[in-house]
């Protein structure tokens, strides 16, 4: 998707009032694009999902129209990056999510979302900057209307979860457009499908794996910063982005799959401010996002086997006793 900058006003005025800025999402288009802030979602998980507040699902001006298996674009405003992290793009059929909603996993991106940069990339609230990431439909998800969440845990700092939804929707590709041509050369045009129930939509997700949720209270949480989140096997999906040569750390606690390392959560802390960009080196380019390759290993650190109590000390033997005197 490609828009202008006269398509975002709201967007920009809105990040612009933001003293505490982190980023949001810029495309695709958020809800509620006029009173969105850029801060995680709170501690206790009482704003989740897509940060509840007035008019959280106010449509925006413009439609996200994305058709079946073509590329779209995630991008974002701000640069408080926090040194990367990891990131998911997920649906639901649900056009106001409540926390009862199933997010479905459509693609995930494993270190350097939203920019592998070290720190921040500077402080300006509606700077840009950060790396622009592809993603796709996949062909298995039915044509109609879904909200779409991004996902972020960040690398450095408190441990927290971004989240930001836009509405979408999804059309059919292209290719099934086009008009078949019959061998005497009269074009046969074909009736539109109905669109699929959202039951059937529904099943059809069924399929995909379950958003990763964390840091919110649910037990379940980041590794200690500074650490760069291995998005459990059960919530990773088949289309993944390795966007940093990052080491990655499994969450702790209870995160529903055994993934989790045998660790307490840390306490919920307040949302961390941003990293001076002056304690930043100077931000470099952003690199092109390119999908994981078949080589593309994920570095997650194998378990520790448990400790042996040592052997016991060997006894000397038993000497004879010594004989009788004459």
């Amino acid at each position: 998707m490609h828009f202008l900058p006269y398509q975002l006003p709201a967007l920009i005025v809105m990040v612009a009032s933001v003293a505490n800025a982190h980023i949001i999402m810029e495309t695709p288009i958020p809800y509620g694009v006029a009173n969105l802030n850029s801060n995680p979602l709170l501690a206790d998980g009482s704003d989740f999902p897509c940060k509840q507040r007035d008019n959280v699902y106010k449509l925006p001006e413009q439609k996200n129209l994305m058709p079946i298996g073509q590329n779209q674009t995630l991008s974002f405003i701000g640069q408080a990056t926090h040194g990367g992290g990891s990131c998911q793009v997920s649906l639901t059929t649900d056009k106001e999510p409540t926390k009862d909603s199933t997010w479905k996993v459509i693609h995930s991106i494993e270190g350097g979302c939203p920019s592998p940069h070290p720190g921040n990339l500077g402080d300006d609230p509606t700077g840009h900057g950060t790396d622009k990431f592809q993603f796709a439909i996949p062909q298995q998800v039915p044509a109609g209307d879904y909200t779409l969440a991004w996902t972020w845990f960040n690398k450095i700092g408190n441990r927290e979860m971004y989240m930001n939804c836009a509405p979408i929707t999804v059309t059919a590709s292209s290719q099934k457009h086009k008009r078949r041509v019959h061998r005497h050369g009269a074009a046969i045009v074909h009736k539109r499908q109905p669109e699929p129930s959202i039951h059937e939509r529904a099943d059809a997700l069924s399929s995909l794996p379950n958003m990763f949720v964390a840091n919110i209270g649910n037990g379940c949480s980041t590794a200690q910063s500074p650490s760069t989140l291995a998005i459990p096997q059960q919530n990773l999906g088949t289309s993944v982005d390795h966007h940093a040569p990052d080491e990655l750390v499994p969450p702790v606690g209870s995160c529903g799959g055994g993934q989790a390392a045998p660790a307490v959560a840390a306490e919920p802390q307040a949302a961390s401010p941003p990293l001076p960009a002056s304690q930043a080196p100077a931000a470099s380019p952003p690199i092109a996002s390119a999908p994981a390759s078949a080589s593309a290993q994920r570095q997650v650190p194998a378990a520790s086997p448990p400790a042996q109590a040592p052997a016991p000390p060997a006894q000397a033997p038993a000497q004879a006793p010594a004989p009788p005197a004459p």
